[in-house]
């Protein structure tokens, strides 16, 4: 019988791109395992298409707090008899909350994988899971702390450059990005620079202002044409950095987490802060430069050599603050190093 895996990473989008290569060396040793992965509704679509996982199950933990007595207690039963019906015999828990570890439990596998109380988020984890990891003791890149969780299964860590992080597009996602881009007018050959300017917390979100300066000297030195990105909530802050522009950007539409895949995708460098879309970007192949506030660029920057990460080293770094009264860290960056730096990664073979 197939051995049955269920790996759980709810989110957010970064944290799934992150989490790609576990799945991916899983399937490479134990290439007959099925694998579940569960998964929040917003980043499940960062996994369709690929051939790692073999089953996607998509529970809504928000559901579970809203109105817990009546919908929200349906919408937590359904889900979690869905976990338990996977039938695994591995859960592996790659978030180390709470409520990711109480999941594990549920799944009723015998041997569940998380981390050492000190590397969960939630130390309680632990209480759930009969596996506890010890991460690399050195400076490391989450993704490598996600796949120091093969330890316990005796399964290699694979070699860097083996890293896989498997991002499917469909044909006629990739036409309807093309379509886009032809039709505001961006020529083929012509290098695009994608800027998202957005971030889940207040603290990593670079000034508009300067990324306004960063895009009016790409497309002034006529370096190629300029394309601003967007999430839900996003639109005042594209719409800051239009308005304090000289010259005229692409300004994408409302787009899915997969059409804005497929817009990052066709890019020749990106621009963003820490967050969902810098991490998709690095993770397809696009040469990204990174403005960094209060989180570590060792753990958490894009992963992959070819890519430039501006960051002010300051007492209180890695704070992980969401909140800050002047986000110094973000403030010493200057829009001349970002130039300088988007040059470099421009002339980079």
């Amino acid at each position: 019988m197939d051995e049955r895996l269920l790996l759980i990473r709810l989110g957010a989008i970064g944290d799934v791109v992150h989490t790609l290569p576990l799945a991916s060396a899983i399937k490479d040793a134990r290439p007959d395992s099925h694998i579940t992965w569960v998964v929040e509704p917003a980043p499940r679509e960062v996994l369709l298409g690929n051939p790692d996982i073999d089953e996607i199950l998509t529970i809504d933990t928000k559901k579970w707090r809203k109105n817990l007595r009546t919908s929200g207690f349906s919408a937590l039963k359904r889900d979690l008899l869905a976990v338990r019906n996977v039938g695994a015999d591995v859960a592996i828990d790659a978030q180390g909350l709470i409520k990711s570890g109480f999941i594990a439990w549920v799944s009723g596998a015998p041997v569940r994988i998380g981390f050492e109380h000190r590397f969960c988020r939630e130390g309680m984890n632990v209480l759930f899971t009969t596996h506890h990891v010890l991460p690399p003791k050195n400076p490391h890149h989450v993704v490598e702390k996600n796949l120091s969780l093969l330890d316990p299964l005796c399964l290699p860590i694979p070699s860097k450059e083996n890293y896989r992080f498997r991002l499917h597009e469909t044909q006629n996602e990739g036409e309807q990005a093309e379509k886009y881009l032809k039709s505001v007018g961006q020529e083929d050959g012509r290098p695009l620079l994608v800027i998202h300017p957005g971030g889940g917390w207040a603290t990593k979100r670079w000034d508009t202002g300067r990324f306004a300066q960063l895009a009016d000297d790409w497309q002034e030195n006529d370096m190629g044409d300029v394309l601003l990105i967007w999430g839900p909530g996003e639109e005042k802050m594209v719409d800051e950095v239009t308005d304090a522009m000289r010259t005229q950007p692409f300004v994408a539409p409302a787009t899915s987490v997969r059409e804005m895949m497929a817009l990052i995708r066709r890019g020749y460098c990106f621009v963003g802060g820490d967050s969902g879309p810098l991490h998709l970007a690095a993770a397809m192949g696009v040469r990204c430069l990174a403005i960094m506030g209060p989180t570590e660029p060792v753990r958490n920057g894009p992963w992959g050599a070819g890519n430039s990460v501006l960051h002010r080293r300051l007492a209180c770094s890695g704070c992980y603050a969401r909140k800050c009264p002047d986000i110094e860290c973000l403030e010493r960056v200057r829009v001349e190093e970002a130039i300088d730096a988007l040059n470099r990664l421009r002339a980079a073979p």
